[in-house]
């Protein structure tokens, strides 16, 4: 990988241990709130208990019917407080904070309460059995607060103009409600040439995302993305990304494949401006398939919610010189969580298409939920 391959890795490894902590201090944070909460409930039922047996002590000193000093501890019936346990229970279907601090299920958002349901309702995120989560190349299909940098470095052997490149990129996402989210990135590439000098440069650009379904046992979303040109290394083109992507719970069709989930999207890309050479295309289309196993729980010390998955992509051009010649790859990789809402993943691309556009792609990418 070189020198400035290494470097990158620091950064990118150096960023995650000064995150890291952050998010396991606010998680700490939240379960002392929480324990507070539960306490807190738990108090005011033994007060309502201790009023409820007063009154009736009260009640019997004044009956003439009862003997002096008699009185009895009948159980008193008192509502008793939800406790931890229980809404960790609740939370298998997903939950969220109403005004009062009480945990309370979502409720269904789909395509018919689309401009009804939702938009009124706090950001939340559905915590469900088969865990859907964001992979390394499928569009991810719900709405996100996170920070994410991805690492990756291509391998061209057969690549006349450049050996490999690396690229750095970072966004910060954050869900306004449970419809919409909002969501900045930055990407850096460096160019490692072989005849001439390296190319390296920046770029950004922003996306809308849009929930459209989010029930217990699936989840859909469409998305807009516009990028600048990355002019550092000779882009001219700005792009407009329009994708609608997919998640499906396989437990709830098939009952034996646990903690199973099926993932996919479809993107069409439009560039504007000038082509950077002759016989580029302007119009191109991807998709990807990808399926996931959960092996662990989201508890488990160091690898909570431990899972491998495999991602099919296509890409496919649809003018220009290269119109209708699909590019496939496949991609296994891994997550988990190693603290409370820090995760990392780990996968490689390999075609599967001839000729062989690269040789490998190596992927790196941490996530800060918050």
């Amino acid at each position: 990988m070189g020198q400035r391959g290494w470097w990158i890795c620091g950064v990118v490894m150096g960023s995650v241990l000064l995150l890291a902590p952050v998010g396991a201090w606010a998680d700490k944070l939240t379960d002392l709130d929480e324990r507070y909460q539960a306490l807190t409930l738990q108090y005011q039922a033994l007060q309502q208990r201790y009023e409820a047996l007063e009154q009736r002590y009260q009640e019997r000193q004044q009956s003439p019917q009862s003997p002096a000093g008699s009185f009895s501890l009948a159980p008193v019936e008192v509502a008793t407080p939800p406790t931890t346990a229980a809404a960790a229970t609740e939370a298998s279907a997903g939950t969220e904070r109403d005004k009062d601090g009480h945990e309370a299920a979502l409720s269904d958002l789909t395509l018919f309460d689309l401009f009804s349901e939702g938009w009124n309702q706090a950001w939340a995120h559905r915590e469900r059995r088969t865990p859907d989560m964001a992979l390394l190349r499928v569009t991810t299909n719900f709405l996100e607060r996170e920070f994410r940098a991805d690492y990756a470095y291509t391998d061209l052997p057969h690549s006349p103009k450049m050996r490999n490149t690396q690229s750095l990129r970072g966004l910060i996402a954050y869900g306004l409600n449970r419809r919409l989210m909002i969501e900045a990135l930055t990407t850096y590439q460096w160019n490692d040439i072989r005849n001439g000098p390296d190319q390296n440069g920046g770029t950004g650009g922003g996306l809308v995302r849009l929930q459209l379904v989010d029930t217990p046992d699936k989840s859909y979303a469409a998305q807009v993305i516009l990028t600048a040109p990355n002019k550092g290394i000779g882009q001219t083109q700005t792009s407009a990304a329009y994708t609608l992507t997919g998640w499906q719970d396989l437990q709830a069709l098939f009952p034996l494949l646990n903690r199973v989930g099926l993932y996919y999207s479809f993107t069409y890309e439009n560039l504007q401006g000038p082509r950077p050479k002759a016989g580029a295309a302007q119009n191109n289309i991807s998709y990807d398939l990808s399926i996931a196993k959960t092996w662990t729980e989201r508890s488990t010390s160091i690898v909570g919610n431990l899972t491998t998955f495999l991602e099919a992509f296509t890409t496919m051009p649809l003018d220009g010189a290269s119109r209708g010649k699909s590019t496939a790859s496949l991609t296994p990789g891994i997550r988990f969580w190693f603290l409370p809402k820090n995760s990392l993943m780990l996968g490689a691309d390999f075609p599967v298409s001839h000729p062989d556009p690269f040789r490998e792609v190596y992927r790196f990418t941490y996530i800060l939920n918050f």
